[in-house]
């Protein structure tokens, strides 16, 4: 999510490109120069266009288009960002890190999130089919169990009672 809504870029982006200075408009909405520099540059290029997410992440065939376009025409990471509308420079800038440490391979999506393992789910057993360990384990669980729920009523029976008594 933006920092800035969709709209007020477009403001300031239409209020710079009609030449007013970009120190001025960063005194008056407390944002960088050079920020809204950018979001003018963007909007020059894609007009209503601007500041919209992409419909779909970005492939690696995608992001090597736009750093072979670069490259060729010998543009600076802020005229190629604004140019195909990404939120920053920054994003272009990992782009080409990734791309000339790891090749192709760099630009490739990465998985994101930590890997979900998938443990089996003992099925319980029936009480008569459990041997002596095994039920005390289970009464041993199943009463720890008992005593810490008990304990997390006490405690929110005490705030609530706390709390009534703040409001007197």
């Amino acid at each position: 999510m933006s920092k800035y809504s969709r709209k007020l870029k477009i403001i300031i982006a239409k209020r710079y490109l009609g030449d007013e200075s970009s120190r001025q408009l960063s005194r008056e909405y407390n944002i960088s120069s050079r920020q809204i520099r950018y979001w003018g540059a963007v909007y020059s290029f894609n007009s209503e266009q601007s500041f919209l997410p992409p419909t779909s992440p970005y492939s690696a065939k995608d992001k090597l288009k736009v750093l072979t376009k670069m490259q060729t025409e010998d543009w600076s990471l802020g005229h190629t960002s604004a140019f195909f509308n990404l939120s920053s420079p920054g994003t272009l800038f990992v782009w080409l890190r990734n791309y000339e440490s790891l090749g192709m391979e760099g630009l490739r999506p990465k998985k994101r999130g930590i890997p979900m393992k998938k443990t089996p789910i003992a099925k319980p057993k029936a009480a008569n089919e459990m041997t002596k360990d095994e039920l005390k384990d289970e009464l041993e669980y199943l009463r720890a169990e008992n005593a810490v729920l008990k304990k997390l009523d006490a405690l929110l029976q005490e705030k609530r009672l706390r709390a009534k008594k703040k409001q007197k």
